[in-house]
């Protein structure tokens, strides 16, 4: 019977293979419009590098947007098997999935897969 339950939670476990891709976010508020692109890539063994790209508006007090801007960074994650989520390293940041709805979570954001 303990060999069914640890195959079982063996099997709907997250595998560090399909955690990879690309998520998306789109966020607006009445001061800002942003568009944000995680790409998730395997560097080796637990160790993941994150592409975060982030496109926004800024909106003024008449309710006009801005011009476009936009900001790049790269982080550096370790995948933990046992909270089967990833921390990154330079703000501790914990990132986790939801992959039977294709849902990354980075703090209170949510980003959709694309693929």
């Amino acid at each position: 019977m303990a060999f069914v339950a640890l195959l079982f939670i063996a099997c709907n476990g997250i595998s560090q293979n399909n955690i990879t891709g690309t998520y998306v976010n789109h966020a607006s508020s009445e001061f800002s419009v942003a568009d944000d692109t995680l790409i998730v890539e395997h560097d080796k063994d637990h160790n993941y590098l994150i592409h975060r790209t982030t496109k926004f508006q800024v909106i003024d007090e008449a309710g006009k947007k801005g011009r476009p801007q936009h900001e790049t960074e790269e982080w550096k994650a370790v995948f933990d098997e046992g909270s089967q989520s990833m921390t990154e390293n330079r703000k501790g940041r914990i990132i986790s999935f939801d992959l039977t709805k294709g849902i990354l979570t980075l703090e209170n954001s949510t980003y959709q897969r694309i693929n």
